[in-house]
């Protein structure tokens, strides 16, 4: 999985928020880990937008959900298309 790279993106992060930043920076490692593993799960089947449906769709909607939170959690704003740009992985190749 190609994803953007939240961790470099956030920056100056009040101290009583940093716990709940770290804690949403684990999750957005581990929901590209456990997309790699439905991925390679998944070799073979379906058709042309299998990958796309059961594996991109759902890792984008996990990541806009807690990219949220950590804008939230550091007291920003971000509109919806810098979080959906943020938000969108590709396969490697």
């Amino acid at each position: 999985m190609n994803c953007p790279d939240i961790a470099s993106r956030v920056s100056a992060v009040p101290a009583a928020a940093q716990a709940e930043v770290n804690r949403n920076l684990g999750l957005l490692k581990t929901q590209i880990e456990d997309a790699n593993k439905r991925l390679a799960n998944a070799a073979g089947q379906g058709g042309a937008n299998f990958v796309q449906n059961a594996v991109l769709n759902p890792l984008k909607d996990k990541r806009v959900a807690t990219i949220d939170r950590i804008v939230k959690a550091i007291g920003g704003t971000a509109a919806k298309q810098q979080v959906d740009a943020l938000a969108t992985c590709t396969v490697n190749r």
